[in-house]
């Protein structure tokens, strides 16, 4: 294939896009809660592509009518941030952006282009640490062939990735059907879960990202792989039915570990930090709005024969049944973190030196989202938030992505490890 490294993108049009409806004067003052307000206002950058043969005329007009329709139901998205604890619901409106990219979408579909990938979202948007401008960030791109990219930067300040997966979602649902779409029913959490410290509020954030090093690299997990890491993993422990999130981050984490080690020589003892979704454990709906988690950590603390693939799973397993049975609104191990860094007054640019955050977001159907022209051809993630990362989704052949992240050196030993490429393809950079 012939690489275009930089390809010239031409901006076709800006705009706000309101919500349909004014939001409810009683609504105006969104009140963020303690693990909201220690977040920065990052976004989280999600792209669906679509081939020409997938998309209807006058897409641009329906694009702009329902998300101004999903805006009055998501109405603090379509806010502004008044300061760290508080969200105006003052209808400003999300970001719209239409550009051109002189290149194909071929381009994209069987490489990890980063040059191009990149371009998809407003320059350095992607998961930066950002205090004004609109809380969601549509970019719509527009390949030479007729293919489109249809890119969304969602806060991290108002929501979690379920929360930001329930908007994408819904918003293309009223696209492609609007005469039938069931309005949901949201749950806004606000403060009424983790409310702010006793000793007062956070006024800055806690949680920032690092994007400084970051080379992402997407790793494809077929259906046949998977069971062949699940069977193993069954075969060798008492664990009952790993999940496909269990092997691969038990995988990834051994294998960056090890790339870790390469640099220095010596085994440093490390840590998988995951997210937990909470709404399950403490009886909140799937549609409930903000950042409801906990944290998961699984250590390698003795020595690299300690981390087999089989052992790694079982004590993911035993650090995921704890956190089942705990409090997780009294006794969060998260907000637990959050307060003692607040009282150190650090900040939480990542989980430590030799931690690793691997988040899991398979349960949402990003792979599924239908805008009426079909399913897209291709789902990705934007490159960054810190260099010790891994975010897996499901994909449209039934098996599972992974985006992984990590510096330049660790990741050109990553993507040479022989266990990895065992049961991973890597999807080739260019």
């Amino acid at each position: 294939m012939e690489s275009i490294a930089h390809p010239l993108v031409s901006i076709i049009s800006e705009k706000l896009i309101k919500p349909s409806s004014p939001t409810c004067p009683t609504k105006r003052w969104h009140k963020l809660s303690l693990i909201d307000q220690a977040f920065s206002n990052s976004y989280i950058p999600f792209s669906l592509f679509y081939t020409k043969d997938a998309i209807s005329k006058n897409n641009t007009q329906l694009l702009e009518e329902s998300l101004s329709k999903i805006l009055s139901i998501y109405y603090p998205y379509a806010g502004r941030l008044k300061d760290n604890t508080t969200v105006d619901c003052n209808d400003a409106g999300a970001e719209f952006v239409q550009v051109r990219i002189d290149c194909l979408i071929s381009e994209t579909l069987n490489w990890h282009n980063t040059a191009i990938e990149d371009l998809l979202f407003p320059q350095g948007l992607p998961w930066s640490n950002c205090t004004t401008g609109g809380l969601v960030v549509v970019q719509l791109t527009y390949f030479n062939c007729g293919g489109i990219a249809i890119s969304m930067c969602i806060s991290h300040k108002i929501g979690d990735g379920c929360s930001a997966y329930n908007l994408f979602r819904d918003w293309s649902e009223i696209t492609s059907d609007p005469n039938n779409f069931s309005i949901p029913s949201l749950h806004y959490v606000e403060q009424s879960v983790f409310p702010p410290p006793s000793s007062g509020p956070f006024l800055s954030p806690l949680f920032m990202s690092n994007k400084h090093d970051c080379v992402q690299r997407r790793y494809i997990f077929s259906n046949e792989k998977l069971l062949n890491l699940k069977n193993t993993v069954a075969d060798e422990t008492e664990v009952q039915n790993p999940t496909r999130t269990e092997v691969v981050s038990a995988l990834i984490f051994k294998c960056a570990v090890r790339a870790a080690k390469a640099k220095s020589g010596i085994f440093q003892p490390s840590s998988m930090v995951q997210a937990v979704d909470l709404r399950a454990l403490v009886g909140l709906p799937p549609n409930a709005i903000g950042n409801l988690l906990t944290i998961c950590p699984t250590s390698i603390t003795n020595n690299e024969e300690s981390m087999t693939i089989s052992k790694l799973v079982t004590e993911m397993r035993k650090s995921k049944e704890l956190v089942y049975k705990t409090d997780n609104i009294n006794d969060n191990m998260f907000v637990a973190l959050l307060l003692k860094l607040a009282k150190s007054k650090q900040e939480y640019h990542d989980n430590g030196p030799n931690a690793y955050q691997i988040t899991s977001l398979v349960k949402f159907a990003l792979h599924e989202i239908d805008f009426g022209w079909g399913k897209p051809t291709k789902v990705s993630i934007a490159n960054g938030l810190n260099n010790k990362l891994a975010i897996l989704m499901g994909n449209q052949s039934g098996g599972l992505d992974a985006f992984v992240t990590l510096t330049e050196h660790d990741m050109s030993v990553f993507e040479r490890d022989t266990e990895l490429l065992e049961f991973a393809s890597i999807v080739p950079s260019c």
